[in-house]
């Protein structure tokens, strides 16, 4: 096996994530909004499993809410304020962690319209992108900061609110002991 950066940092992070519970989903039937990046079909079925009254027509209200708040200029503090909330409709059950659902991808598209960009893993809570996890080759210290140049200049990008509003966590890593 080459030594690259899939061999040497992808690889063993994708498996440590599934060895923390995170299950592996292929993008070659996924089912996802191309504007939001949020799994439909998970996101329904954990928001009516968190929230046991609602019914399938107030998910797909819920979903709606949620990408119409992804729109907000506001650094996605709205959205945070939807995943945190007490009340309401719960996005994330934080009294029974289990009760959700997380899943890893790899290269999954944040596009709109000629412009894209593909984090190299992405975590998903409840079908929801809220991290995305760049790696670059061990000693790399180099390849890091420029990758971080490249997500500020993407993320300043107002094609890119929805996912910058979304994204909840960014992880650069080059495999080194920190």
């Amino acid at each position: 096996m080459p030594f690259n950066e899939n061999s040497r940092v992808k690889l063993p992070a994708i498996l440590h994530l599934c060895r923390l519970g995170y299950q592996y989903l292929s993008l070659k039937n996924a089912k996802y909004d191309e504007q939001t990046n949020i799994f439909t079909d998970i996101f329904k079925e954990s928001i009516l499993r968190i929230n046991p009254l609602l019914t399938e027509l107030e998910a797909k209200r819920e979903f709606d809410k949620v990408s119409l708040t992804l729109e907000n200029e506001d650094i996605g503090q709205a959205f945070h304020n939807m995943l945190t909330s007490n009340s309401g409709i719960k996005l994330i059950d934080f009294k029974d962690f289990s009760n959700n659902s997380f899943h890893v991808v790899t290269e999954l598209t944040y596009k709109n319209g000629d412009d894209e960009f593909r984090p190299d893993i992405t975590l998903l809570i409840n079908g929801m992108p809220l991290v995305f996890i760049e790696v670059k080759k061990p000693n790399n210290h180099d390849g890091i900061i420029e990758e971080h140049r490249r997500i500020e200049t993407r993320f300043q990008n107002k094609k890119f609110r929805k996912f910058v509003n979304m994204t909840q966590m960014m992880i650069f890593s080059n495999n080194m002991p920190y």
